[in-house]
């Protein structure tokens, strides 16, 4: 895999929270992520001395949106990453108060379902010691036109 997170992601800094992709296997639909914890992180929190637990469905949600860049790429290396809407989350499981300082954390993403514009995520975030920290399953939908999807949303 040769993209970068620019070529994979609608995101732009300083909103990116994952650090780059460790693997993409086409065949299972899966990825993995990595997010380092450094004081720069844009929801980076002094109290806690790390990131809050509930920015796990955000990197959950931003590895999602990379598998479907990377599949997209495949499909078409010179199309744009596709915009899409995080729908909600089942099966939630925080085990984490936060995300230290000076840790790596591993996110692993893999397609449940998956059609044109609609797809389900099992979603897993463990720490530098392989300890899944966070659980999820995620619902998203990317409509093909997502310029003509807002409008039709403004004029309901």
């Amino acid at each position: 895999m040769t993209w970068s997170l620019d070529d994979l992601l609608p995101h732009r800094a300083p909103m990116v929270l994952i650090d780059d992709v460790e693997s993409f296997d086409p065949v299972a639909r899966s990825l993995t992520a990595r997010v380092s914890i450094t004081p720069d992180h844009v929801l980076y929190s002094t109290a806690l001395g790390g990131v809050p637990n509930w920015a796990a469905i955000e990197f959950m949600a931003q590895a999602a949106a990379a598998l479907a860049g990377c599949i997209d790429k495949e499909r078409d290396p010179s199309q744009p990453a596709r915009p899409g809407l995080l729908l909600g989350t089942r099966r939630l499981d925080l085990r984490t108060d936060s995300f230290v300082t000076g840790r790596t954390y591993s996110v692993k993403v893999v397609s449940e379902f998956w059609d044109d514009e609609t797809a389900s995520f099992a979603c897993t975030v463990a720490d530098d010691s392989g300890t899944v920290v966070a659980e999820a399953a995620l619902n998203a939908y990317r409509p093909k036109d997502f310029g003509k999807f807002l409008k039709e949303q403004a004029n309901t």
